[in-house]
């Protein structure tokens, strides 16, 4: 599968389809980057592309602006990437996601299959005008689920498929299938949330997750280096409590 696969599966317009090769100069002269992130945009970016841009006039859904101004969505991109050997793709999607001023909807080229990538955004506090991420990018990878999850991920990415209030609702829609692709990769299920709040309880689920199965690893480890008897009980005992803690997470996962 390829990134192209994820773009197909969102069943947009003819009109929405751009097609342009974004200029790596263009995402450099974002003003709020270092000289280390412009290097990782220059050096780890092999291709990005402009799959898609979806505004109100080509899919009869309308723009996004909160009342009380903290987000103004006048459109939604598509965009697929392509990095080199070695690249750093967890900061350059954050980079991506800070470079261009609207909500996009990332897929990244990888080896295992299209990783997909959102992140809400918000109007600055601080800088008049400016666009800032409101929360850190979810990511997922198509390839790190069971094939009946990731299918049932493709169909529910349709566009026609979305909350249509808003565009903000739209994109809040693909995150919340994001995110249920994220859960599948641990309950094996693909079962998208009921709300927004309910994805993000899922995301706290899966980061207590993430937490306990290092802190599982690490004991594992201690206890075959362990050669004191009372010592290794005590680590065993460790070890249940973490397992059981970590079986209370992936449940609350599946009834999120």
């Amino acid at each position: 599968m390829i990134p192209e696969d994820v773009v197909d599966a969102l069943r947009l317009p003819a009109d929405c389809a751009v097609n342009v090769r974004v200029p790596k100069t263009q995402l450099q002269a974002h003003t709020g980057f270092s000289a280390a992130d412009r290097r990782l945009l220059q050096d780890g970016i092999d291709t990005l592309h402009w799959a898609a841009a979806i505004r109100p006039d080509a899919v009869g859904i309308p723009a996004c602006t909160a009342p009380d101004g903290s987000r103004r969505i006048p459109e939604l991109h598509v965009m697929t990437l392509q990095v080199r050997t070695g690249a750093k793709l967890t900061r350059l999607e954050e980079l991506l996601h800070r470079a261009v001023p609207y909500p996009i909807l990332l897929v990244s080229e990888q080896p295992s299959g299209p990783r997909v990538s959102v992140a809400l955004k918000r109007m600055s506090y601080t800088r008049n005008g400016d666009v800032t991420l409101d929360t850190p990018p979810v990511t997922a990878s198509v390839g790190d689920a069971p094939v009946p999850a990731s299918d049932a991920f493709l169909s529910s990415l349709q566009l026609d498929r979305q909350p249509r209030n808003d565009l903000g609702t739209v994109y809040e829609g693909w995150l919340t299938c994001t995110v249920a692709l994220r859960v599948a990769s641990v309950t094996g299920e693909f079962m998208l949330a009921s709300t927004l709040d309910a994805a993000r309880d899922q995301l706290t689920g899966l980061t207590e997750s993430s937490r306990l199965e290092v802190e599982i690893s690490k004991l594992l480890t201690q206890i075959r280096k362990e050669k004191q008897i009372p010592s290794r009980i005590e680590l065993q005992e460790q070890i249940k409590a973490k397992k059981t803690a970590l079986s209370v997470a992936h449940d609350t996962l599946r009834s999120t």
